[in-house]
């Protein structure tokens, strides 16, 4: 029978990453944490760790065991927290994951829907790079990811035992400043892919999904990887280099909408622009019934319908370039 005190050895030896600082971490004897080992390997019949001579590495089969280590230490400490707190009249918690341009954009309109329905839980939020934001939803650390349906986004991530559920959709636009050439010049409303090919561009490096969604486009047309003028990870970054005339940028709907409204920025009309990416909800199948996921998931879902509604009606919330009237 596996007890807590086994799965914190395996967790914290992966982090620490020889038996030594484990033992400290611990606050038990270095043999101690090598007899732990032994016996959780013989438990299992596998070897959990492979020793090397600077330290240990999970095997395989042990990177399988850590995680899911990790998710029943993060399980059981949350249930102790939604006790604790159901005991003292206080609300639950819920952490939720999701990269930044999420949690600046639908995140905070998330919460809101979820606040105005009622008492809302305790909301922690963790934005970052998916890569770790993936491993700490695998791990337990997080309770629920907002990301897109992207390889680019959740190709790396191992999702047997979650939940993923459609939220929404965004859609991506080509955008520049108002005195860019682009906004000048009166060329036909429609831009090609090819026509800008040489373009100053502002774009994420690989292998984001804007730069992905791109480069996906430009081979579709036949056409050579476009090189870009600036790289930026940031979103909002790569608006401020647009806004001052730099170059154009391939950017959410969802970040750059204000400042299509406020004319600090146009779109630029494209020609085969890539298909809307699907916003998903993730969240562990076992948790699935924690009232803060299902209140969480419930305002997703009332967003959703609204602006479904709101979009099959006529809309002049973007500012277009147009062709230029000719003077007679």
């Amino acid at each position: 029978m596996l007890r807590m005190r086994q799965l914190e050895l395996i967790s914290t030896l992966a982090d620490a990453g020889n038996m030594r600082a484990a033992a400290q971490r611990l606050n038990i004897s270095t043999a101690a944490v090598s007899k732990g080992l032994l016996e959780l390997e013989g438990l299992f019949e596998v070897e959990i760790f492979r020793r090397l001579p600077r330290g240990v590495v999970p095997t395989s089969a042990g990177a399988l065991i850590v995680q899911r280590a990790r998710t029943l230490l993060n399980e059981v400490m949350q249930l102790s927290d939604d006790v604790a707190a159901r005991r003292a009249g206080g609300r639950e918690s819920i952490t939720i994951g999701a990269p930044p341009f999420i949690a600046w954009t639908l995140l905070p309109r998330l919460l809101r829907e979820v606040a105005d329905r009622g008492p809302a839980p305790s909301v922690h939020i963790v934005e970052g790079r998916l890569a770790e934001i993936g491993r700490q939803l695998e791990s337990g650390e997080i309770d629920v990811l907002i990301t897109m349906n992207a390889p680019s986004e959740l190709g790396g991530l191992k999702l047997d035992g979650f939940i993923m559920e459609q939220i929404g959709s965004e859609q991506w636009k080509v955008v520049c400043a108002p005195g860019h050439p682009l906004a000048q010049r009166g060329r036909p409303s429609v831009q090609s892919w090819k026509a800008l090919a040489q373009a100053d561009w502002i774009l994420p490096p690989r292998p984001t999904n804007a730069r992905l969604m791109v480069e996906q486009v430009m081979l579709k047309q036949r056409l050579a990887p476009i090189v870009p003028h600036i790289e930026s990870t940031n979103a909002i970054t790569n608006l401020q280099l647009a806004e001052q005339g730099l170059g154009i940028t391939l950017v959410a709907m969802c970040v750059v909408e204000d400042r299509l409204r406020r004319g600090l920025l146009v779109e630029v009309p494209m020609q085969d622009l890539p298909p809307a990416v699907p916003i998903v909800l993730v969240y562990r199948a076992a948790g699935a019934r924690r009232e803060p996921v299902a209140t969480l998931l419930a305002a997703a879902q009332r967003i959703r319908k609204a602006d479904a509604s709101a979009s099959a009606r006529p809309s002049a919330r973007t500012r277009k370039l147009a062709p230029r009237k000719s003077r007679s």
